[in-house]
């Protein structure tokens, strides 16, 4: 979402409380205030939309399995009253750790999403399903997460370390990343769609890092993510972090990270393994666009950034220490830089899955048309950044691996630990 939008939202939307992160990781622990792009007034009670709409189901088996009715427009299972707007039309009155929270925050995650990757897209995305409206489901008795391309989003719980009891103080629907990663799959079904012939194992892969990098993406637009991350780090991003822990769990777990040292030869052909290299080359870019606007700015020198790069998975103190030096005192410098870098990936990534086609899919595909955005969007200002960082992964635009999947599925699991 860009900057301009995003502060429209601000002075005229809708109030929720979203955590940004698991309120399991240290930092989180409170809820944020956010604005979803609708007039008080305009949200009604469930909450419900005019394109999405919650229930809190209850005693209700999950989609696709054994005993669950099929999926239909309007659900018509047994469900809780909707939860209604406070008298100003705003939704940041409920108290965490209720039912109703966790329906409203559900409701503003997804929106909240939607709004960023619309902004991006610069148009509405269509429901792939063309069901009038999403459903959002937040609370089955399941240790799982799934979207569907018929039109829902059902979430459960997950289990306490080392028991097999439901964690029902963490449900996933109120985990940001986890949930923002579901909804990438919807917008990836509707965008690219799934393939009428043969899905490829790099179908599988993309539709993860699909989701993982919409995720990163959407979780940018907290000031408490860009703040810590800021601080944590002092601006150099080539580390482990909040932003490149996806769908960060109790106790530092994460389900994958972003920043990491995959190449094509190190994974299997496992979907949530093949997606790491693409996931991790895409991160890069996003990192090294923040870099280049830091250079730019006169903020830090070519060579710290080079130094900075090539050091990638190996601390070197003193970099980080220039960096810290540096960073102390334009904090708002340093920020500026990374919004207008979300930004300017958003929409390099947005464009370039626009023209990506689910049939036949592979890398090689999405990273041509990623090169082709880069010249439409900017002029090819990045095209050696984007080479470089998908080369060292072994990803060209010729990259395929070759033996399809034998059939295609419409739900993810996600919660693979």
């Amino acid at each position: 979402m860009s900057k301009l939008l995003d502060a429209r939202a601000r002075e005229n939307g809708t109030k929720f409380l979203i955590y940004p992160q698991s309120k399991t990781v240290p930092g989180f622990e409170q809820p944020e205030v956010v604005y979803i792009d609708s007039s008080p007034g305009a949200i009604k009670a469930g909450p419900e939309d005019d394109r999405i709409y919650v229930v809190d189901a209850l005693n209700k088996i999950p989609f696709g399995d054994p005993g669950s009715p099929p999926f239909s427009y309007p659900y018509k299972g047994e469900h809780s009253p909707p939860v209604p707007p406070n008298a100003d039309g705003h939704f940041d009155h409920l108290h965490p750790g209720s039912r109703e929270f966790s329906a409203a925050t559900m409701y503003a995650t997804v929106r909240r999403v939607m709004d960023i990757w619309q902004d991006y897209f610069d148009k509405e995305i269509p429901w792939p399903s063309k069901v009038p409206k999403l459903l959002l489901i937040p609370s089955v008795e399941w240790n799982n997460a799934h979207s569907g391309f018929n039109g829902f989003l059902e979430f459960g719980y997950p289990l306490k370390p080392g028991s097999n009891d439901f964690d029902r103080e963490n449900p996933y629907c109120e985990n940001f990343d986890v949930l923002a990663h579901e909804v990438g799959h919807t917008i990836k079904y509707s965008v690219i769609g799934i393939p009428k012939r043969e899905e490829t194992f790099e179908y599988g892969g993309h539709h993860e890092a699909f989701g993982d990098l919409v995720a990163i993406v959407s979780s940018l637009h907290f000031d408490s993510v860009i703040n810590s991350l800021l601080q944590n780090t002092a601006g150099n991003l080539f580390s482990i972090n909040e932003l490149s822990r996806v769908g960060e769990l109790r106790n530092g777990r994460s389900i994958r990270i972003a920043f990491n040292n995959k190449k094509m030869p190190d994974v299997s052909r496992e979907a949530h393994d093949l997606s790491e290299p693409f996931t991790g080359g895409a991160f890069d870019i996003l990192v090294e666009m923040f870099q280049i606007d830091l250079i730019e700015r006169g903020l830090i020198s070519q060579e710290l950034g080079n130094r900075a790069y090539d050091a990638h998975f190996n601390e070197v103190p003193e970099v980080q220490q220039q960096f810290k030096s540096i960073y102390l005192g334009k904090e708002s410098e340093f920020r500026d830089a990374l919004l207008d870098a979300r930004d300017r990936f958003g929409k390099l990534m947005a464009k370039a899955w626009s023209k990506t086609s689910a049939e036949g899919l592979h890398y090689g595909d999405v990273l041509r048309n990623i090169l082709n955005a880069d010249q439409e969007l900017y002029k090819g200002k990045y095209e050696r950044t984007i080479r470089s960082c998908f080369d060292w992964r072994e990803i060209t635009t010729g990259t395929l691996v070759e033996a399809p999947k034998l059939e295609t599925h419409i739900v993810d699991e996600l919660i693979k630990l």
